[in-house]
């Protein structure tokens, strides 16, 4: 199956990653890097280092076609998660 996490980057959502890799599915991880680390990404994950409330993690979404979307991601602040985000942020 292919799933996609957000904020598969995270502690919890990579623990998920390495358990859903190690059952076999394909697994995409969109995740900004703001909380999460790049040494809890999986090798065998395809990895976008982009913003979920971007316009670009939507093409990605539609890109990538998976069948499973599970949200690990989050913001700090409530005011974080309200504020206009940038597309450069996605790369």
């Amino acid at each position: 199956m292919k799933i996609l996490l957000t904020g598969g980057a995270g502690f919890i959502g990579s623990h998920l990653v390495d358990k859903l890799i190690a059952e076999k599915h394909k697994v995409i991880i969109i995740d900004n890097l703001s909380t999460g680390r790049k040494e809890n990404i999986n090798p065998q994950a395809k990895f976008y280092r982009c913003d979920i409330a971007s316009l670009k993690a939507s093409e990605i979404i539609k890109k990538e076609k998976p069948e499973v979307i599970s949200h690990f991601f989050w913001r700090r602040k409530v005011k974080d998660s309200i504020t206009t985000l940038n597309d450069d942020l996605c790369i």
